[in-house]
């Protein structure tokens, strides 16, 4: 008879305290190694590059499509056209930077977060795997990103409508939209360790079906977090490293 991991799974597959552990244990080793600390600012630091840049840019588009559509100001009245349109215009580019920065943050990061899941393997005693190309890297991450996106916010919308349509299904949905965030979290944090050992898509969502429970936890865990507002780029590392801890559990009770 199969024997049973001490959370009561089957050998072979983690059980939901083994996800929820391999997260805040992701979190304890960035926490506690300040070698990691700079890998896992990177994130954050390419993010405020580029919400600078971009705003930056947004606000200089703004002031000039402002003059372009008011050529000529010859009044008070036109005068403060051209201020309303350039507030109007700021507005929509520091949101729109905002949006941007945040969304290729993370494929631009890609190259720190592969060294994050690399040296949490590493000190778990798993194996060394080679350095990803940078652009490889990036473009797998921005296909992960955007597929979690694609499955997840459609779903978060119908369960949206229906909240309000019919209140009391709350009781229902508010659980179901934690549960779609929380997989969609641990589907894209799990690119990283995952990526590394080159497994395509039908083997992460194999990965995702036979770990299930420990795939469920890891994405509550994470989500809990994602409540904190502001804190999505610096759950990234801890994610990563909690994602590589998953993943090399579920590598050492595989059966024989």
């Amino acid at each position: 008879m199969a024997g049973a991991s001490p959370h009561g799974a089957p050998r072979g597959r983690l059980g939901f305290f083994d996800g929820v552990s391999a997260f805040f244990g992701g979190l304890g080793f960035i926490v506690s190694r300040p070698s990691m600390w700079g890998w896992a600012a990177i994130p954050a630091v390419v993010a405020t590059l580029l919400f600078f840049g971009l705003g930056a840019l947004a606000v200089w588009g703004g002031t000039a499509l402002a003059h372009a559509l008011i050529a000529e100001p010859s009044g008070a009245w036109t005068t403060a056209g051209v201020w309303l349109l350039r507030i109007v215009f700021w507005l929509v580019g520091v949101v729109v930077s905002f949006l941007v920065a945040i969304s290729l943050a993370q494929p631009l990061s890609g190259f720190a977060l592969d060294a994050i899941a690399r040296r949490q393997e590493l000190a778990l005693g798993g194996r060394t795997w080679p350095d990803q190309p940078f652009v490889g890297s990036a473009l797998r991450s921005l296909r992960v990103t955007l597929t979690a996106l694609a499955v997840s916010l459609p779903l978060l919308a119908l369960l949206t409508v229906i909240t309000l349509l019919a209140p009391p299904a709350s009781v229902v949905t508010v659980p179901l939209k934690f549960v779609v965030t929380g997989l969609a979290v641990a589907y894209d944090f799990l690119d990283y360790p995952l990526g590394l050992r080159g497994i395509g898509v039908r083997a992460r969502l194999g990965f995702i079906r036979d770990h299930i429970a420990a795939v469920l936890g890891f994405g509550v865990a994470a989500a809990l977090l994602l409540l904190v507002p502001g804190v999505g780029l610096v759950l990234l590392p801890f994610g990563v490293a909690g994602a590589a801890r998953m993943v090399v559990a579920a590598d050492r009770s595989a059966p024989s």
